[in-house]
């Protein structure tokens, strides 16, 4: 006797059902009246929802759903809107990898999906090697993830240019976005990172809130050197690029960090303990301002009725130790501060401020390492971590200030032009009206509306021809520099120097064996001479 579904208990049907894919759910519904109960099921469809899809976009509330009775969300309903999402954004993605025509324009309408939109892209970077095209899928996969993730970062200090209330750690957390190395994807994910930390704290200090202001100040303090947040170890450069991260110091096992990101760190702590705790921004040196509760001291006396006692400094960076007023006060003496810079310097920062101050150091930190050996030993990669300071600088500048705007402008465009064109709409949208009323904004729209026009010119197909065959190395080598030592990979050649003649008189082009007159590489361009490969890398 052969046994069908129709005759298994529903139960059995119902827990049969959660190995079936989500379509074999909808097919077998439309099958028999019978099944309709057991494949509409909330729980089910609930279980596709948190088992098919990993992120999840605020709007969604998933965890309000997740506590509230299930029956108060339509599971089903909201599976096939993110099933929806998720077949658009490979549609689009197909389209980008068919032609190279248009894809600004693609990449555009997968950004505009947000979170919902990273389970396909997800899913595309980590296909295997088996499908034909895995390599392209994969880089533009991540190419059009890392402009969403961009896109998160820059509204998110959109949000602080209109003055709406953005904490020290997201905006902070925002530049880790543009870098694909910090690992984050949200700055979600970074938050719950730093309330990791305050659990933790929470865990070893279980009478904290009986301490005083001044105690609970110092406690902090002590549990982040003690868990390694301890500034840089010693041995290491001040100036590394990747001790401007947030993100990046998070996931690092000895946290090594620049002043401000300790001040960050120490801040959100201290805020979720319940401290009043923002950064200071002294000259050349992050510090912590805590202020007692209104009505008392630092020791917790009381103090007159809706006044509060003076705040104490910390250096979470150096010590875990008070900072004493005096010292910061004959920093600043030794400076030649007026009265007025001292109270501004000793006073609380704001948001944008340390955002600003953060996109300073990281320019610094490129500049202190252009020498060849600290550029190339960077665990960032230079080029993001550039576009990151220079959208942070255009978007929160004073606007009065338009000659810093206009300094910083040419930078953007620039990067946007070689490096990210895939993010012109955000340029156009977030940009291009901070220079209203200026030349320069129809001169943005006009770069802009020239780049949409080129991107949509369909690409010369270049065909191999017999002259092809002296080229000595092909695309996808890994080779060694002869005389740099560095690794990299062909991505393009040339059968003679096609650089321009200033180029080629500068590098000497002409007094190499064969001259302008042999193949050279993209990479950096490099001549033939200069390739040492292996086998074992190619």
């Amino acid at each position: 006797m052969v046994l069908s579904l129709d005759c298994l208990p529903e139960e059995l049907l119902q827990h049969v059902l959660h190995y079936c894919e989500p379509f074999s759910t909808a097919a077998l519904e439309q099958t028999a009246r019978r099944f309709h109960g057991v494949t509409n099921e909330q729980t089910l469809w609930r279980y596709y929802c948190l088992t098919e899809f990993k992120y999840w976009a605020p709007g969604h509330e998933l965890p309000k759903r997740l506590t509230a009775p299930i029956s108060n969300t339509d599971w089903k309903r909201l599976y096939v809107t993110k099933y929806t999402s998720y077949r658009a954004t490979t549609r689009l993605l197909n389209n980008i990898l068919c032609s190279q025509a248009g894809r600004i324009e693609q990449i555009q309408t997968i950004t505009e999906l947000g979170y919902d939109a990273k389970d396909a892209l997800s899913h595309n970077i980590s296909v295997g090697s088996e499908a034909e095209d895995h390599l392209a899928r994969r880089y533009y996969a991540k190419a059009v993830l890392s402009c969403l993730h961009r896109s998160f970062a820059i509204r998110e200090w959109e949000k602080l240019r209109r003055g709406e209330v953005v904490s020290l750690s997201r905006a902070l957390g925002a530049f880790d976005l543009f870098i694909p190395e910090s690992g984050f994807g949200s700055l979600e994910e970074i938050v719950i990172k730093l309330d990791n930390v305050t659990s933790l704290f929470i865990e070893q200090h279980p009478h904290f809130q009986q301490l005083t202001c001044r105690e609970k100040a110092r406690a902090i303090a002590a549990f982040l050197r003690a868990n390694n947040f301890n500034g840089i170890e010693p041995g290491r450069s001040y100036h590394r690029l990747e001790h401007n991260f947030l993100g990046v110091s998070l996931n690092d096992p000895v946290h090594n960090s620049l002043p401000l990101v300790s001040a960050t760190i120490y801040c959100h702590v201290a805020q979720k303990l319940g401290l009043d705790a923002r950064p200071c921004g002294f000259p050349f040196h992050v510090h912590v301002i805590v202020m007692p509760a209104t009505g008392y001291d630092v020791d917790d006396h009381a103090v007159e009725a809706g006044m509060r006692g003076g705040p104490i400094y910390m250096d979470p960076f150096r010590s875990d130790k008070e900072t004493p007023v005096t010292d910061l006060q004959r920093q600043l003496n030794f400076l030649g501060a007026s009265a007025v810079e001292q109270s501004k310097f000793l006073g609380k920062s704001e948001v944008s401020e340390i955002v600003l101050r953060c996109s300073k150091n990281i320019l610094n930190s490129i500049q202190r390492g252009s020498d060849f050996d600290d550029v190339h030993s960077a665990s960032i990669d230079l080029v993001s971590a550039k576009y990151a300071a220079v959208w942070s600088s255009m978007l929160l500048s004073d606007p009065a200030r338009s000659d810093e705007l206009r300094h910083s402008l040419p930078s953007l465009m620039e990067l946007l032009a070689m490096e990210f064109p895939s993010d012109v709409n955000l340029v156009e949208h977030f940009i291009t009206p901070i220079f209203g009323g200026m030349a320069e904004h129809d001169n943005i729209l006009e770069s802009l509306h020239i780049m949409r026009a080129v991107d949509g010119i369909p690409r010369e197909v270049k065909k191999r021809s017999a002259q092809d065959g002296s080229v000595k190395y092909r695309i996808g080598q890994v080779f060694r520099h002869r005389r740099y030592a560095y690794r990299a990979i062909i991505t393009g050649w040339d059968l003679e120097c096609g650089a321009g003649e200033q180029w080629m008189r500068r590098m000497g082009v002409d007094n190499l064996r064969d001259g302008r007159h042999q193949s050279f590489y993209h990479v950096l361009y490099v001549t033939v001479l200069d390739i040492i490969t292996n086998r074992l890398w190619s």
